[in-house]
């Protein structure tokens, strides 16, 4: 047992809060994916016209799913649990852990590109236009992070807070103008005001992932703080995972409107 003592959780009760991640991230990995599906049977055969945001939201999708099948193993290897009850699985968790980060950065990034191209179709400026671009790929390259060349030098948990206080800022902050942008950008639209005041209420569930963001913020200090990283990490996942699916969703509502017309009828 002396052996033990120097790892993460030691003298803690064996607990799991693998439950707890397993069914955040199926949940909203499922409604995600369900919105992506109505979204692409709409592009298709409603209004038969599919565009470099839907594949780009296909991407992020199937990011999406790939993210949440490493997760599985992740929790089976011991995400969730005190390293030093998990001690001979602990590093695979971990380097599983590693993975999903990667993806998921990815995920968060490609769905702002592609709510971005989504508003690019209702810019009626060009100042619009050059504003939103700017927005899509404001220093987010994040091969700075999952470079394989870096990767091998092993960031130190600080190293990782920091780059994902900065990252998550940025998100933050894009979030905040996308879901604002449609109400400033659509004044000049000339539609309908029902169709306006739906695209402005729709877009603006965006507000959601930026919520999830924030919350994630507020969680990151426990990052690495222990040592204990496959315990301290588990929040972090859930609301890293609850972030990209809700951006999915809130950019993938707004194509539906000719789904949601034939079911509910004209309004």
């Amino acid at each position: 047992m002396a052996a033990n003592a120097h790892l993460g959780g030691a003298g803690l009760p064996d607990v799991s809060q693998a439950p707890q991640i397993l069914a955040a991230t199926s949940i909203t990995t499922a409604f995600a994916l369900l919105t992506v599906l109505a979204r692409m049977y709409v592009r298709v055969f409603f209004i038969r016209n599919v565009g470099l945001d839907d594949y780009i939201m296909v991407l992020t999708m199937a990011l999406s799913l790939a993210g949440f099948a490493v997760i599985i193993p992740e929790v089976i290897y011991g995400a969730g649990r005190h390293t030093v009850y998990v001690e001979n699985t602990a590093s695979i968790a971990t380097h599983l852990n590693f993975a999903t980060q990667g993806i998921y950065m990815w995920a968060i990034g490609l769905v702002k590109i592609s709510i971005g191209l989504f508003l690019l179709r209702f810019a009626p400026r060009r100042g619009y236009k050059i504003f939103i671009w700017t927005l899509m790929f404001e220093c987010k390259d994040i091969r700075t992070i999952w470079d394989e060349n870096v990767k091998s030098q092993c960031f130190t948990s600080t190293q990782l807070l920091e780059l994902s206080y900065t990252n998550t800022g940025l998100n933050i902050l894009t979030d905040i103008i996308f879901a604002i942008l449609p109400a400033i950008m659509l004044r000049h639209l000339q539609v309908n005001w029902r169709v306006k005041a739906s695209l402005v209420c729709i877009l603006g569930l965006g507000i959601f992932a930026c919520a999830a963001a924030i919350v994630k913020l507020s969680v990151l200090p426990n990052y690495g703080r222990t040592g204990d990283l496959l315990w301290d990490y588990s929040t972090l996942t859930i609301w890293v995972v609850v972030e990209s699916n809700m951006g999915i969703i809130a950019g993938s509502l707004p194509t539906l409107k000719p789904l949601f017309k034939q079911i509910l009828g004209t309004y």
